[in-house]
């Protein structure tokens, strides 16, 4: 409940300010809104309290998971300039709760289904694009190693064409959507999706766009707090998917030894 008589009009003054400048807001320091709101940072916190909020912290969390998509880079300098002189890096402190939270996600009924998802089809296609698109060689490289039929989709490849132009049996995606969303990846996605080619994903939100389209859709956050977004969680999360994975793989550990036999013979590390 927020506060009557003067502490009200502060709040409706933050309250104004916000909805007058979200995309501002969302790179803001709690001292920065403070000041461009001519009222003390505590008024800040207790304005977010008032919205149901821990703190400001939890509110711009919040703030940026509805407005980051409009973020541009030189949004991102002036994020960078405040954050630099922080004693504790925001980056480092937002990656750390992220990874926090992967122990329940990796435990959900989701990830047990991707896992399947992943084994089921004869062939996987590992998608995406721009940012998105940064992460798949680590898990294509990993995923072949267990598993034949690993293959990769990106709009520079002509499989990327192929998959969205006619039916592909036994085939199945695997979408890799973080911001900034592109429209070129969700467009594909639609045209794939037309030829029943079943499709999962992993995103970093409920609300993100990819959820209409793919099922299942595993939900692993990325860190904003940075000139650009960084993805220690979700890199995590391949690797334990990847595990998970080798798991239930038949004949894993002879399929692994021909491979350490040939880079054997082939002398491919150095001794």
């Amino acid at each position: 409940m927020i506060e009557q008589g003067s502490q009200s009009s502060a709040h409706r003054q933050i309250a104004e300010y916000v909805a007058q400048h979200l995309r501002d807001v969302s790179l803001m320091s709690a001292s920065d809104l403070a000041e461009a709101c001519v009222v003390s940072q505590a008024t800040v916190s207790r304005f977010c309290m008032g919205l149901g909020f821990t703190g400001f912290a939890e509110f711009v969390r919040e703030l940026q998971d509805l407005i980051r998509e409009e973020w541009q880079a030189p949004d991102r300098v002036r994020h960078l300039h405040r954050t630099l002189g922080e004693d504790s890096d925001p980056l480092i402190t937002e990656e750390s709760a992220n990874l926090a939270k992967l122990p329940a996600l990796c435990a959900s009924s989701t990830t047990k289904t991707l896992v399947q998802f992943v084994l089921r089809f004869p062939r996987i296609i590992l998608a995406g694009t721009r940012a998105s698109a940064t992460v798949i060689p680590y898990a294509a490289y990993f995923l072949s190693k267990i598993r034949d039929g690993v293959e990769i989709a990106t709009p520079e490849t002509p499989l990327w064409t192929t998959l969205a132009s006619h039916p592909q049996p036994d085939t199945a995606v695997l979408a890799f959507v973080f911001p900034r969303y592109s429209r070129v990846q969700l467009d594909w996605l639609e045209d794939v999706l037309q030829w029943a080619t079943p499709i999962a994903a992993i995103t970093d939100r409920e609300q993100s766009p990819v959820s209409r389209l793919a099922r299942p859709v595993a939900v692993i956050p990325v860190a904003r707090a940075s000139l650009f977004d960084s993805y220690a969680a979700v890199m995590v999360y391949i690797n334990y998917l990847v595990r998970e994975a080798a798991a239930g793989t038949p004949q894993l550990e002879s399929r692994l030894q021909a491979l350490e036999e040939y880079e054997g013979r082939r002398h491919v590390y150095r001794p």
